[in-house]
């Protein structure tokens, strides 16, 4: 009888934590975000749709934070301590990625000159070189990071290059069907 009752509280319990489990997981999976904004000490903060505002950077050096199109993916630059010649402000050359409670970024130098979503967020591009000169422009998968395609801006034409390449393009923030 004593193991029985023993084996029914180790089932509610591991019953318990699933459920609980499931219950933070699905309030923190895709499409949970709100809005995003950086505040007056540039920290990254979420807003989820229940209205929880969280705080998930602490550097105090985060700029132009973004949400992806379905709201799954957080991204913002992360500021470099050092201010380049000639400039008035720090760059960055790093790109923040939050999703599902997990913080990974994009490094590309010298600057992370510009960054936006691409199909809808499961794809990131940047535009990475120098202050006045052609860069490179790469594509990422949002979710592994890993480079899909990559693009020399001095070998390529504008009119030539594929549109993702164009953060202003129209389908640059579209969903996918």
């Amino acid at each position: 009888m004593m193991a029985n009752r023993s084996l029914s509280t180790k089932v509610t319990a591991v019953l318990l934590t699933v459920l609980t489990a499931n219950c933070y997981a699905s309030n923190t999976g895709n499409k949970a975000f709100k809005a995003i904004y950086v505040d007056k000490t540039n920290n990254v903060h979420l807003v989820f749709h229940d209205g929880r505002d969280k705080k998930i950077s602490s550097g105090g050096n985060a700029a132009n934070a973004t949400l992806a199109p379905d709201n799954s993916y957080a991204a913002w630059l992360v500021l470099n301590a050092w201010i380049a010649e000639g400039d008035a402000g720090p760059s960055a050359s790093r790109l923040a990625i939050y999703r599902n409670g997990q913080l990974r970024y994009i490094k590309c130098e010298p600057f992370i000159r510009d960054y936006w979503f691409w199909m809808g967020g499961r794809q990131i591009a940047i535009d990475c070189g120098g202050r006045h000169f052609a860069g490179t422009l790469k594509l990422y998968d949002a979710q592994t990071l890993r480079t899909i395609d990559a693009i020399a801006q001095a070998d390529v034409p504008e009119e030539q290059r594929p549109a993702w390449s164009r953060p202003d393009s129209d389908k640059a923030t579209a969903v996918p069907p």
